[in-house]
């Protein structure tokens, strides 16, 4: 009669057990090694995208900064849209909302562009897609500048950029008081890629000539 070894027979059905926990071992350091990586490349394309987002919210200052400047030069109220133009009332008004960019059309009659879009202006992560927020995101031309400009032509981005304008004021014992003279710009770019995401600076433009 043939014996069976069952010595031997344990030895295979362990050598099994190993295989298979190792198999689950290595599934599991496949996992946590993905996981990892996935959480790094989100984490490096996000940082990309802040700082793209915290240029081009320092650039629309600068170009604000730029404007009063330029209406100082030529002897005009500090807040002036357009220092090329002498429509004196076209000015940066409260609580409204802007779009600004370089302009670089030979027709220009002054290198900076400002358009108010507080009419159509709404923004949030649903209406990404709305022609309200349409108005007011960037592309890039074929000489790799940002634009409005998002014909055919032009290569789409995620991001949305715009200005608002609002009074400033601080506050006393009990009362609240406005600086007139000045106004406060919030700049603002909003960018989606996997999340919604918002970068925003503050900065306080000041008629400082003549206060």
């Amino acid at each position: 009669m043939k014996k069976y070894s069952i010595k031997n027979n344990s030895k295979k059905a362990f050598s099994i057990i190993e295989v298979l926990l190792g198999i689950f071992v290595f599934a599991l350091w496949m996992v946590a090694i993905f996981g990892i990586i996935s959480s790094t490349v989100n984490i490096n394309d996000y940082n990309k995208n802040y700082i793209i987002a915290s240029n081009l919210a320092s650039e629309q200052l600068e170009l604000v900064k730029n404007i009063r400047d330029s209406n100082y030069v030529k002897i005009q109220k500090y807040n002036q849209l357009n220092p090329a133009t002498t429509n004196y009332d076209n000015i940066f008004e409260y609580w409204n909302k802007y779009t600004i960019e370089n302009d670089y059309s030979t027709s220009a009659n002054f290198p900076i562009k400002v358009i108010d879009i507080t009419e159509w202006f709404e923004e949030w992560k649903n209406k990404l897609n709305w022609d309200s927020m349409q108005s007011y995101k960037i592309c890039i031309d074929s000489l790799n500048r940002y634009t409005y400009n998002c014909n055919s032509s032009n290569k789409k981005t995620e991001f949305y950029k715009y200005i608002s304008i609002e009074k400033v004021k601080y506050n006393e014992i009990w009362t609240e008081t406005e600086i007139e003279n000045a106004f406060l710009i919030k700049s603002k770019v909003i960018w989606y890629k996997k999340w919604y995401h918002e970068f925003e600076v503050k900065s306080i433009i000041a008629d400082w000539k003549r206060l």
